[in-house]
């Protein structure tokens, strides 16, 4: 079968097409969720910070496409201060563009944009932002939903090549004649929600000489124009070939592009290496062209199955950019992670536990953490960390008793988290629903162990925790204790980097905020700086005295905290 152009609907399908439309717009009307939906924040990535440089956002139109003809749109150009004529600077194409221009919608793009660049968690990008074709003799005055761009489902949905050439034979050409824009398709993304999020898979999938990145939001891989049929697509193709359509060719049926690269040779394919970030959420549509939780699972899983460099984010929303535009700053610095001129800042990565050791224990023990959260009566201490924060359930048991039982206390300590871990379990419910007075911090020494990290990037993402409970919890106070000793003597290099920590975290003492920091460490030390191992055993974690040592140091404090909380 050939996939519908424009010129070749009749009117039952052209108003078929205006109900996938009106089904799969984002935002254009609210959608009934399922259960109820998580609420999602979007951070300080999302705002705008005095001192950062901005960019400039112009604003095109485009009346005489000769790929969609009778079709009219705008489309908006991002250019960063730091952008340099002299050097290919990287891209990031947006399907929606005027929902992900909106400085006071849900993507942000922008002021993104501009914080991340300026801080180097992005490279210096053009971002070009595609509204779908009008159909009207003349464009909307305003740009939006309202009236809704007819030929959307056409351009977004359709499988096969189409939208491709558009952006690369009448787009990306003219934003190219003004800017310097890289031919490499490693420093070259696509992304887009709902109907654009399968456009943006689309095109990479076609094109993955020209585009290496893919990040889809609530992606419509149902079954509106055969995108259901992806994952039996992904996973009967070689991920590591797959042909490429001849530019001038009809939209290739996608029977025939299965059939083509089962029969491919070398000679005749060209290397793949998608990147890929999904999201979606259990309350996303279920409606007769599919379910698209499930659709964006299948997606996954093809493409885990296939070893693609993917990364899903499932989580409780519904039909909407609530959810994604509280990620996407995330999702943005996962995909460009590696690229050059980046600093990447693993701390600040949410992710889950994927050390073998865990991973069997880990999620079941976040599930129990929710069920424990939801069935106490209310939450006033919460203590977050990592083995040593975890082990108040074992060996610091009797002492956990002792100060702690009868004050309605939430342990939120894992065995082996790093800092991003423990943004991750804020981001999926961890601290929901709760207003506890205090929030007692210890983490870090897994970043600085585990992994080496610097001292610097281990403090940021302790940071980023702080800045997490106060936008989930802003009326909680924040006890923030110095990374622990580690190591038998002052010249062990784990203490040393820690000590380097404890330096920088120090100074996120906020009496205005209400954060504090209490630096306890070196209750646990002889005079001369050396650990006991009767104290921690394996010069790491505390024994049962340890503990005792651990909740005596901090009690004075604790109880000020919560005393001050009811004057």
């Amino acid at each position: 079968m050939k996939y519908p152009v424009l010129l070749n609907l009749n009117i039952k399908t052209a108003l078929l097409s205006l109900l996938v439309v009106s089904i799969s717009v984002v935002l254009a009307a609210p959608v009934v969720s399922q259960t109820k939906e998580r609420r999602y924040f979007q951070g300080k990535d999302s705002q705008r910070v005095a001192g950062t440089p901005e960019g400039t956002v112009t604003e095109y139109q485009w009346l005489d496409s000769k790929i969609y003809p009778g079709t009219k749109r705008r489309y908006y150009v991002y250019v960063p201060a730091q952008y340099d004529e002299n050097e290919p600077a990287a891209l990031m194409v947006f399907q929606d563009g005027h929902a992900y221009m909106n400085e006071n919608g849900e993507y942000r793009a922008p002021i993104i944009f501009d914080n991340l660049i300026h801080r180097q968690e992005l490279p210096v990008m053009i971002g070009v932002f595609v509204d779908p074709g009008h159909l009207k003799d003349e464009l909307p005055e305003k740009r939006g939903w309202n009236p809704k761009p007819e030929n959307r489902s056409v351009e977004y949905d359709s499988l096969g090549d189409t939208y491709s050439k558009f952006l690369l034979e009448e787009i990306l050409p003219e934003v190219e004649k003004k800017y310097n824009i890289t031919k490499d398709p490693l420093g070259r993304g696509i992304s887009g929600a709902s109907s654009g999020g399968i456009c943006a898979f689309t095109v990479a999938w076609e094109r993955p000489d020209q585009f290496s990145k893919v990040l889809s939001h609530i992606g419509s891989f149902t079954n509106i124009r055969g995108g259901d049929r992806y994952p039996g697509l992904i996973r009967g193709t070689d991920t590591k070939m797959i042909i490429q359509a001849p530019t001038d060719a009809e939209p290739t049926d996608i029977t025939e592009t299965t059939e083509a690269n089962e029969n491919a040779t070398d000679e005749d394919t060209a290397p793949q290496s998608l990147r890929v970030y999904l999201q979606d959420g259990n309350n996303d549509l279920d409606n007769q062209f599919g379910n698209w939780p499930l659709a964006n699972q299948q997606m996954y899983a093809a493409l885990k199955f296939k070893n693609y460099d993917v990364k899903f984010d499932y989580g409780e929303g519904g039909h909407n950019g609530k959810h994604a535009g509280s990620i996407f700053p995330d999702a943005l610095r996962w995909l460009w992670r590696d690229y050059p001129g980046v600093t990447p800042k693993l701390a600040i990565m949410p992710g889950q536990q994927t050390a073998a050791w865990a991973v069997k224990w880990w999620m079941p023990r976040h599930e129990a953490k929710l069920a424990q959260r939801k069935a106490m009566e209310k939450v006033d201490l919460l203590m977050v960390g990592d083995s040593i924060t975890h082990a108040w359930e074992d060996k610091g048991l009797e002492t956990w008793n002792k100060y702690y039982a009868d004050r309605n206390a939430l342990n939120l300590g894992f065995s082996g988290d790093r800092t991003e871990h423990v943004i991750w379990r804020f981001q999926n419910g961890a601290i929901d629903d709760i207003s506890p007075k205090l929030a007692v911090i210890m983490i870090g020494t897994n970043n600085t162990g585990h992994r080496t990290e610097t001292p610097r990037h281990t403090a940021i993402g302790i940071k980023r925790i702080i800045d997490e409970i106060k936008l989930r919890l802003p009326s909680t106070k924040i006890l923030l204790l110095d990374i622990f000793p580690r190591g038998g003597d002052k010249e062990n290099e784990f203490r040393k980097i820690n000590s380097e920590v404890n330096e920088i975290i120090k100074n996120y003492a906020d009496e205005q905020a209400g954060i504090s920091f209490l630096s306890i460490g070196d209750q646990f030390l002889e005079e001369d700086g050396t650990l006991p191992k009767s104290i921690m055993p394996d010069l790491l974690h505390p024994n049962s005295e340890g503990y005792q040592i651990w909740a005596e140091a901090m009690e004075p404090t604790i109880k000020k905290l919560l005393s001050d909380d009811n004057d």
